[in-house]
């Protein structure tokens, strides 16, 4: 069993050495723990002391692209590491990372595909800024609605993922990943799990993410809103088509009543574009699940494949002892 710590960097020199040098290497249950940084664009000297901290693999966007993208970068380059569990820690060290081996005890006992570091569950964290806590508070009832689980902290970057979990993670949103890939993969049918897990603030600390709180909550509003979209876009298109077809019926029978003298056109309009939405949200049903089971099939390729490699390495392993003892008889 391989576990891949994957940490998303940017500029972060001040404290990636501590949070690798905090990982536990020796966990019960697995083999081989190894640790992943994917460098977003730094200009700093983040690179440096993620090597002086012992990162076993570094990867480099060229330019900052975005938590999101650099969260996809990492599940890509952890899938090729043949990884088995991947958990994701924040590079501020606010996470304590000895928490990694309760972490992934729901996978490793076969519980869940998904499990979420909450920290909130119990109690609120010392020296979390208002604003953010609010925040999140809102976020996480949003998606609990959404999803129909109640979750209590959607936006933490503690994670821990299964094998299945990582052949079925697709983000889009270069932005930011933590809602998306919870939508994602609850539609998909994965379970999803929270634990408890402290983490300690530093209040002169400013967010990498939430530079501004109504822009992100925009951002972060229209990704749900296109997740949803993408997952569910009969009941998100019928939903809004049945909204315009009822204020065109509104209006044509106000009309009718001499209550309110409404356009004609008008009222006309918004059932047509009712229609067309409805119409619009049963061909987007089509598309999207022609292309969940194209996503379906290449999933089932990469895993057959891995396995292949992993077969064929074992086999040259093999081939190549006993051609080394025949040689040594010799």
């Amino acid at each position: 069993m391989k576990l891949i710590v994957l940490i998303p960097a940017y500029n972060e020199e001040s404290n990636i050495e501590k949070a690798i040098l905090n990982i536990p290497r020796k966990i019960m249950g697995i083999e081989e723990v190894k640790v992943l940084v994917v460098n977003d664009g730094s200009t700093d000297k983040t690179i440096d002391f993620a090597m002086n901290g012992g990162a076993d693999k570094i990867v480099s966007h060229n330019r900052n692209c975005g938590v999101g993208a650099a969260f996809m970068t990492g599940i890509r380059n952890a899938i090729s590491m043949n990884a088995d569990i991947v958990v994701t820690v924040d590079a501020d060290s606010q996470f304590d990372s000895k928490q990694i081996p309760d972490l992934i005890i729901p996978i490793l006992n076969h519980q869940a595909d998904v499990v979420i570091g909450s920290r909130f569950e119990n109690i609120k964290p010392k020296n979390i800024p208002k604003i953010k806590f609010v925040g999140n508070k809102i976020f996480s009832k949003l998606i609990s609605w959404l999803l129909g689980q109640k979750f209590t902290d959607t936006q933490s970057g503690l994670r821990a993922y299964s094998k299945e979990a990582l052949f079925s993670i697709s983000v889009v949103n270069d932005f930011t990943y933590t809602q998306e890939v919870l939508i994602d993969l609850k539609f998909k049918g994965l379970q999803i799990i929270e634990i408890p897990v402290s983490v300690i603030y530093d209040d002169k600390r400013k967010s990498r993410v939430v530079k501004n709180i109504f822009s992100y909550t925009t951002r972060a509003l229209s990704i749900i809103t296109r997740t949803l979209l993408y997952h569910k876009p009969i009941f998100s298109f019928g939903l809004i088509g049945a909204v315009l077809c009822a204020g065109g019926i509104i209006s044509k029978l106000l009309t009718i009543s001499n209550v309110l003298v409404i356009n004609s056109s008008l009222s006309t309009g918004f059932i047509i574009l009712g229609v067309v939405s409805v119409m619009m949200g049963l061909f987007a049903s089509v598309v999207f699940k022609r292309q969940d089971f194209a996503e379906k099939d290449l999933r089932h390729y990469l895993d057959n494949s891995i396995i292949f490699q992993t077969d064929g390495a074992n086999e040259f392993d093999k081939v190549s002892k006993t051609n080394f003892r025949k040689d040594s008889n010799q």
